[in-house]
């Protein structure tokens, strides 16, 4: 079998990690851009709701609620700058929930042989 050389444009996909940083409240998250569904600019949210006591937003799209959660476990008090959303799924169910954001950072690579990857990952495979 013959096999040719992939450009390098291309190879580069292989050899890192694509991540989303995003900064809230100070604090930095990092998921794995494959887990990303949409970063929402400048949200509103549809409505609040509660869980275990914590404040959360909910923004309706489409037939999705997306529920919009602190990822350090606080209470969403006030409208963040942006929304990562993430895809989720367990065998043939899927669906989103997203992170409030300060900042997002979309164009962070990481080398596939750092040992932070494995532990980036698990939590989206």
């Amino acid at each position: 079998m013959y096999a040719n050389k992939l450009p390098e444009s291309i190879l580069s996909l292989f050899d890192t990690l694509q991540l989303v940083e995003l900064e809230w409240q100070g604090r930095c998250v990092q998921i794995p851009k494959f887990a990303v569904y949409a970063i929402l600019d400048n949200p509103v949210f549809d409505r609040y709701s509660y869980i275990d006591g914590k404040r959360m937003g909910v923004i309706q799209m489409g037939k999705y609620q997306i529920p919009v959660l602190d990822p350090f476990l606080g209470c969403i008090d006030g409208t963040p700058e942006h929304i990562v959303v993430i895809s989720h799924h367990k065998e043939n169910r899927f669906g989103l929930f997203g992170y409030p954001a300060d900042k997002v950072r979309d164009y962070v690579c990481l080398s596939m042989q750092h040992r932070a990857v494995p532990h980036i990952v698990r939590a989206f495979c």
